[in-house]
């Protein structure tokens, strides 16, 4: 993994070759022709594009210490009392979410096969619930599971038929068509089931989600869903292209000069012919084009500067857009007791969405004792409950519901994982979930660039999906396209870019 921040390089110099404009880098350390903000998938495709085409000046500056984004790997470690390996667990994206579908092979899967990335076939059937009120387990084959899935399965086709046909304008909510399509939750069962379904997925319930946008990507790339298990993390497909075209010392670890890490971004200046970035540290960066990676929550909160102020109409769009926050919360112990091997138990509390959701890493890795590990995954206003807490806090509540599902005698775990995404200024949250009452105009304005200048991508900027790491990826190299064509055609947006918005527009 990089560590390393290094200073760079950067005025041009011009070549013909092979029919390119190729730019070269040189001795300026804080100067290029394209500014990249941000290392995650977004940012290292872009930067991979644009190398492609010939265009080598370029930075990427990165507020971490590391490649990755919001793939964030983490170890969990072995207990004073038991002598069991460290296993490496994703706190951000833990799925490689579909192979093939409407679009071919997902990008993410074709990079995580030219890397060897270990990963697992999730299968979301094989489940087994526990009814808090009644303290009892059932399993998928259970009359009233098996009417529940039925009921929300028929509702679900009626959604897909309506989406297919445009008749949900964006005003109406999942919540909304769920209803009218005759699902009807009245159990903590079909609470569960539905939370399972929903906001295990967007990261937020279907009364904030939208019926005709959340659907209609459903399913672009497909079903099948595989867990990375690979020990150097699923952050490593970003890593291993981004050692496709960045230099690497004899170690393997990347030195090039066009990298700068741990340098925090507060303010970007486009009101001269250039453009100013400028850190919390002070460093100026200068730039003809700049790439803004950041996520969606980043770009709310308003921290970041930009001079002049966007356009009134895509800060309007960015703030009605919708960053979920989505926790895994990861437990080791030193004995399994949980008597099943289902990969996945479901917790049917009166409280919905309450640690409902667990993964029984046993059962994919055969009972190997260093993998006697539960994930438990949270979402939204719990998420947030979790970050302000404490992690002894926070643990405490999952081992009531544990003890309430498995007996009183149930070990404490040996090491727990618990990442913060809202409170973290780099992300303000997970991912991004597309809202009722927003529209496609005000997804355009969203992912406009401004005076052809200050580009914008990253998983919530893709027209093909949204809130998935394929749409980082997707984004990032629509994105890198764009400028690389922009260069190539004097300075003309091509009819792939994203629209542009002007600074003179109504404020």
């Amino acid at each position: 993994m990089p560590l390393f921040s290094w200073r760079y390089l950067a005025t041009i110099h011009l070549l013909l070759s092979w029919d390119l404009l190729v730019f070269r880098v040189s001795a300026n350390p804080s100067k290029s022709k394209v500014l990249i903000l941000g290392a995650g998938m977004s940012g290292i495709k872009a930067a991979d594009v644009l190398q492609s085409q010939g265009i080598r000046d370029f930075i990427i500056v990165e507020g971490s210490n590391r490649i990755g984004g919001r793939l964030l790997p983490a170890t969990l470690r072995s207990g004073h009392t038991v002598n069991v390996g460290a296993q490496t667990v994703n706190q951000g994206g833990n799925w490689i979410s579909g192979t093939d579908g409407t679009y071919g092979e997902n990008p993410v899967w074709t990079l995580a096969k030219s890397c060897n990335l270990s990963t697992i076939t999730s299968n979301f059937d094989d489940n087994v619930y526990f009814i808090e009120h009644n303290g009892t387990f059932v399993n998928q084959s259970w009359p009233a599971v098996e009417k529940a899935w039925k009921s929300l399965d028929g509702a679900e086709a009626v959604i897909a038929g309506k989406v297919e046909r445009k008749k949900y304008p964006p005003s109406v909510s999942l919540r909304q068509a769920l209803y009218d399509a005759g699902w009807h939750p009245t159990t903590a069962l079909d609470n569960a089931i539905e939370w399972y379904d929903y906001d295990f997925d967007y990261g937020q319930p279907p009364d904030n989600t939208s019926a005709r946008y959340s659907q209609l990507y459903s399913y672009f790339w497909g079903d099948t869903e595989h867990m990375v298990v690979d020990e150097r993390g699923y952050n490593y497909v970003i890593e291993y292209l981004a050692m496709t075209f960045l230099s690497q010392n004899a170690t393997g670890h990347i030195n090039d000069t066009r990298l700068h890490l741990n340098a925090v971004v507060r303010e970007i200046d486009y009101t001269g012919s250039g453009i100013q970035v400028t850190t919390t540290s002070g460093e100026v960066y200068t730039s003809d084009y700049v790439i803004c990676t950041f996520s969606i929550g980043v770009l709310q909160k308003g921290n970041l500067t930009f001079r002049p102020p966007l356009p009134q109409r895509k800060v309007d769009a960015i703030g009605k857009f919708h960053m979920a926050v989505y926790t895994s919360i990861f437990l080791k112990f030193e004995r399994k007791f949980w008597p099943f091997d289902n990969q996945n138990i479901l917790f049917a509390s009166d409280r919905r969405g309450y640690f409902t959701y667990h993964f029984n890493f046993a059962a994919v890795f055969d009972n190997n004792p260093n993998w006697y590990v539960l994930l438990v995954t949270v979402t939204d206003e719990l998420s947030k409950q979790v970050e302000k807490q404490t992690e002894k806090e926070t643990v405490s509540q999952v081992m009531d519901v544990l003890r309430k599902m498995y007996g009183p005698d149930i070990p404490s775990p040996v090491d727990v994982v618990i990442p913060v995404w809202y409170n973290n200024p780099l992300f303000h949250g997970s991912y991004s979930n597309w809202p009722n009452n927003f529209t496609w105009e005000q997804f355009e304005d969203m992912t406009a660039s401004v005076d052809g200048r200050l580009y914008f991508a990253g998983e919530a900027l893709t027209n093909t999906t949204v809130g998935y790491l394929q749409s980082a990826y997707l984004s990032g190299e629509a994105t890198g396209r764009c400028i690389s064509g922009v260069e190539m055609n004097n300075g003309r947006l091509k009819e792939n870019c994203p629209g542009n918005l002007k600074t003179t527009a109504v404020f």
